[in-house]
């Protein structure tokens, strides 16, 4: 009978011993970036992911800002898109953090990107071809209808 008086008291006792993990420091800035990027405030998510990468630069809560931030600038809602940034950001975590598990995707983000940066300079080239060949068009037009 003791046993069953005993251990409602002692699973009471150890619940009120539990530690309820609320972060603190770089854990919360983190979390407090992560709401931002939610919330659409990039800028303000990007100035909290880099203060955390520069606080403690070789951490791996600054390898998950490092990456994050990159995120950010490719994120498909933000208005202020940018390639090139997200591909040094990459680079940086790279530099910084080549063993990290997320290495190899930030790898294959930084081909990807390049790649469309070269087909949109392409497309760009192609563009200009076709506005060329139809002004050619058009003075060789022009050049039929004056003879």
């Amino acid at each position: 009978m003791r046993k069953f008086v005993i251990l409602p008291i002692v699973v009471i006792w150890l619940s009120g011993c539990a530690i309820t993990s609320v972060p603190s420091g770089p854990a919360k800035e983190f979390q407090e970036a992560a709401v931002s990027v939610k919330e659409k405030r990039y800028n303000e998510a990007v100035a909290a992911y880099k203060k955390i990468a520069a606080d403690s630069p070789r951490s791996a809560l600054a390898a998950d800002a490092l990456y994050e931030i990159a995120l950010v600038h490719l994120f498909h809602d933000n208005p202020r898109k940018e390639y090139e940034q997200a591909i040094r950001t990459f680079e940086e975590f790279l530099k910084f953090h080549p063993d990290n598990k997320r290495a190899p995707e930030a790898q294959n983000w930084i081909y990807i990107l390049r790649t469309i940066q070269e087909l949109k300079k392409n497309n760009e080239q192609l563009n200009m071809s076709i506005k060329e060949l139809k002004r050619l068009d058009v003075r060789q037009e022009e050049r039929r209808e004056t003879r």
